[in-house]
């Protein structure tokens, strides 16, 4: 990976595609995919709650709003 990059931040917006069914993946994705760098992950949409919660207690740092995803991703950059 890219020893420049300090935080990523992923932004989804699920309209057919469930909130939910993408915390699943990311899940999944990040179990084989090690990595030292904070995900900042801001889901919203249909099963927006569901997803959030599956990513709750996880490595991954939640956002509700686009405004607070930014300003975690931020402070982790720091």
């Amino acid at each position: 990976g890219d020893k420049n990059v300090k935080v990523v931040l992923i932004n989804i917006f699920g309209g057919i595609t469930r909130c939910d069914d993408v915390a699943h993946g990311l899940l999944e994705a990040f179990r084989q995919i090690k990595t030292e760098v904070p995900i900042v992950i801001r889901l919203t949409g249909t099963n927006e709650k569901e997803g959030r919660a599956l990513l709750q207690g996880t490595h991954f740092h939640v956002a509700e709003t686009m405004g607070e995803a930014t300003q975690m991703a931020v402070q982790l950059s720091k």
